[in-house]
């Protein structure tokens, strides 16, 4: 990475300073020969009117070799004009006219024809002057002192902008991959389990967005390490409890102990069930987890539903003298929901509102139909539920104290796997307070969720 950046930086810089050379050099020529083009116009705009006349009595430039350059330069200007000479040159840059006779017939290049002062007749050039010997004083003159220097400037500037290119390209490229490169040092131990890690912020503030983003990865990481070491500590004590039980009954069995009667096959059951229950909630969180969470749906009267599984809980109801206020009407509340899977959301929500409930106290049931979906309200009268935990409820393995003195019970997985198969329903769970007192949940379902 160090090698690409170091590399990108530099032909930035190199292109940079190439285009910017290019167009200086190219400027710098072009004014120059605009310059000394004016010179030239302004320089031999005495002689313009003699040659213009020459052309157009002849129709060409035959015979222009014979004029007397000197006598011409007199009576032009006599005394104030001060000159180097005088040369013409027509179009195909062939030398016409010049106070150097060796130069007659000579040839220029295109680009001396550049610097000339065209001779216009109808608005046509016919040729260029010079106020000086082409060879002898003006392009010599140019080319020593300004094109060689310009030139020499424009190197040089280059090379040194491009020694400082490098120079800085250097330090930015290991300024911006210092933090970088901690970065990556720092995720790799993250990756190699030390959790506890975390990026240090405040000499790489350009970077601070990804080393808040690193270390918010390292702090999830390590808060989910912690809770699935909870869990399976939990796990593995709601697994032992019943199993241990289960244990002592069957040796209780085996030595004569207990007589192996229906009571003791109900206690059996019941330690079974405990088993089943913790198990399956274990596999619907993974399901959801993996997103193959489906739910087989039929149509089903939601208020005979409800009535069937708090009819199951009577019994539990009744260790606590509960009173359930259900209110019922004879309209049908027909709904599309998986009997098994909503089954295991009223248990839940009834299980929790049985923990959170008063002695003698009461739990509330309500079904609403809604414009576009039924909502079912269970209400207790337990202590309600702070604020900032109304959504942390439902978050897997946080679990609530009951009331009193009362002990946490079960892994914290109810109301998670619950919202999971409200959600699957294209439904919605939340829990708030209730406005006299006490918590309420409210379970929203589609009617056409098919």
């Amino acid at each position: 990475m160090r090698n690409r950046m170091l590399i990108s930086y530099l032909l930035s810089a190199v292109v940079s300073l190439l285009t910017a050379y290019l167009a200086s050099y190219l400027f710098v020529q072009f004014k120059i020969v605009e310059n000394v083009r004016i010179n030239q116009i302004e320089e031999t705009k005495a002689f313009q009117s003699f040659f213009k006349e020459f052309y157009q009595s002849t129709g060409s430039w035959e015979g222009v070799g014979q004029v007397d350059i000197q006598k011409l330069l007199n009576e032009a200007v006599p005394e104030q004009y001060f000159h180097d000479g005088l040369t013409l040159v027509d179009l195909d840059g062939e030398i016409l006219l010049t106070e150097n006779k060796a130069q007659y017939g000579s040839v220029v290049d295109r680009s001396t024809l550049e610097f000339g002062a065209p001779v216009v007749v109808g608005e046509k050039e016919v040729g260029y002057l010079y106020s000086s010997s082409l060879n002898d004083l003006l392009f010599p003159l140019i080319d020593g002192d300004v094109l060689k220097p310009t030139g020499f400037v424009a190197h040089g500037s280059a090379v040194i902008g491009l020694l400082v290119a490098i120079v800085m390209s250097t330090i930015m490229t290991r300024t911006l991959l210092r933090p970088i490169q901690a970065t990556i040092e720092a995720s790799k131990r993250i990756a190699e389990g030390e959790l506890n890690l975390r990026v240090s912020l405040e000499p790489y503030r350009d970077m601070a967005e990804l080393g808040e983003a690193v270390n918010d990865m390292a702090a999830e990481l390590e808060k989910n390490q912690r809770i699935q070491k909870y869990m399976l500590m939990d796990i593995a004590h709601d697994l032992r409890t019943p199993l241990s039980v289960q244990k002592a009954t069957l040796e209780a069995f085996e030595d004569k102990v207990y007589p192996f009667d229906e009571e003791g096959i109900d206690l059996l059951k019941m330690q079974n069930n405990q088993l089943i229950h913790l198990v399956e909630d274990l596999r619907l969180l993974t399901l959801s987890d993996a997103g193959i969470f489906t739910a087989r749906k039929e149509q089903v009267e939601m208020q005979a539903f409800v009535q069937g599984i708090l009819n199951c809980f009577e019994s539990v109801f009744a260790k606590k003298n509960l009173k359930v206020i259900f209110s019922q009407n004879e309209d049908d509340y027909l709904i599309h929901i998986d009997p098994h899977l909503m089954q295991r959301v009223f248990e839940n929500l009834f299980q929790n509102a049985y923990q959170h409930s008063p002695e003698g106290g009461e739990i509330r049931v309500r079904i609403l139909r809604m414009i576009n979906r039924m909502e079912i309200i269970i209400t207790d009268q337990g202590s309600g539920i702070p604020e900032n935990k109304q959504e942390t409820i439902f978050d897997r393995y946080y679990r609530m104290r009951p009331p009193g003195d009362g002990e946490f019970e079960g892994l914290g997985l109810g109301l998670t796997i619950s919202r999971r198969i409200v959600e699957a329903h294209g439904g919605s769970l939340i829990a708030r307070n209730s406005p006299k007192n006490g918590a309420e949940f409210v379970l929203g379902l589609p009617y056409s969720a098919r």
